[in-house]
């Protein structure tokens, strides 16, 4: 889970780790409570306010409250970024100390057997494993107000203050979904290595299928070779790689704006309701990461794909350590992206661009 919700945890299963996660944030809010009260003494009684942390529990609890939800707002899956919308009810929460995620991958058949005795051998050898995993690793951003911001002197201080948590909140959210799409890369451009393991992203992963497309979908105005094409990239999951999960895709703009066009002469439906009715298709979505002749395939249901949450994105306090220390807070979270293949290589998820 994104986000700190009994509700949701108990509803996904997640409660246990996102409790923890939970505490792991009230420890670092707690030990930066005097700045938030020094902030919001600053805030309502101008350059002379004093307020103790002790005093201030109440408020500064308020505050942090306002904060999540802040963050449970942002993280509802209504944006603009589909797939992101999609993958939220899927993640997985373990605790922040698992900075790798593994997990088995199988594949082929074992053997079992069928008897009316049942005194024949249990098939303690059915499936062959092998072992694979995924980084999780920490997206953060940050605001400050400056120890002298004129800010202070206003009533809106506080509104400017959420403001400033609520681009933060944003830019985290903005930050996941690049790494979604392009992977952990350093400042060179570098994919980054950590236990041996890298995220390259869904455009260059080695766990995803990358698919030439020859058929231009975006701008084609032929609507029997863009059906003829659909069908043989929905192939390349269900045929080729032996995946019969109900397969979500996500097209460009572009591609959503072509398939609009009408599939025959007598204008009574469209590429986008031709293709729609292709078996084993269950949803076509557009999604604003997506450009041009770009398609995502995903089987949502199949297991095959989740986000992993070792943090949950929440807002706290810097300490500051001095008299004219800067106020700063730190939007922060903990999370990859599990994309599985079987053990022979069979992919899950495809990338399909030309």
């Amino acid at each position: 889970m994104f986000v700190f919700s009994t509700k949701k945890a108990t509803e996904t299963g997640n409660l246990e780790a996102n409790q923890a996660q939970f505490r792991e944030l009230n420890v670092a809010r707690n030990s930066s409570a005097q700045a938030v009260a020094d902030l919001l003494a600053r805030a309502t009684m101008g350059e002379f306010g004093k307020l103790d942390a002790v005093n201030a529990v109440d408020d500064i609890r308020r505050l942090y409250k306002a904060y999540d939800q802040t963050v449970l707002k942002q993280f509802e899956p209504n944006s603009e970024f589909t797939l992101l919308n999609d993958l939220m009810p899927l993640s997985r929460s373990v605790r922040l100390e698992e900075s790798v995620y593994e997990y088995a991958r199988t594949g082929g058949r074992g053997w079992a057997h069928t008897s009316m005795s049942g005194q024949i051998g249990a098939a303690l050898d059915a499936k062959s494993y092998t072992f694979d995993g995924t980084m999780v690793p920490i997206h953060d951003s940050g605001f400050k107000f400056n120890w002298r911001d004129p800010v202070f002197n206003k009533g809106s201080a506080l509104s400017s203050l959420a403001d400033a948590q609520a681009g933060s909140v944003d830019d985290v959210r903005r930050q996941y979904v690049d790494y979604i799409w392009e992977g952990f890369r350093d400042a060179a451009g570098n994919y980054i290595k950590f236990d041996d393991k890298t995220w390259k992203g869904l455009r260059h992963d080695e766990r995803v299928s990358q698919v030439t497309l020859t058929v231009n979908f975006a701008t084609s105005t032929d609507p029997k070779a863009m059906r003829a094409a659909a069908i043989a990239l929905r192939d390349v999951l269900k045929l080729q790689n032996m995946q019969y999960g109900q397969q979500t895709w996500y097209v460009s703009s572009e591609i959503m704006s072509n398939w609009e066009q009408y599939f025959d002469v007598n204008s009574l439906r469209t590429v986008l309701e031709e293709i729609s009715k292709l078996s084993g298709i269950a949803a076509i979505k557009e999604d604003a990461e997506l450009t041009g002749n770009e398609i995502v395939i995903v089987p949502l249901q199949a297991g095959v794909i989740a986000p992993i949450v070792g943090q949950a994105f929440g807002t706290v306090a810097d300490p500051r350590q001095f008299y004219n220390s800067d106020y700063v807070w730190r939007t922060w979270g903990a999370a990859g992206l599990m994309v599985k293949q079987d053990i022979n290589g069979h992919y899950s998820v495809i990338h399909a661009s030309s």
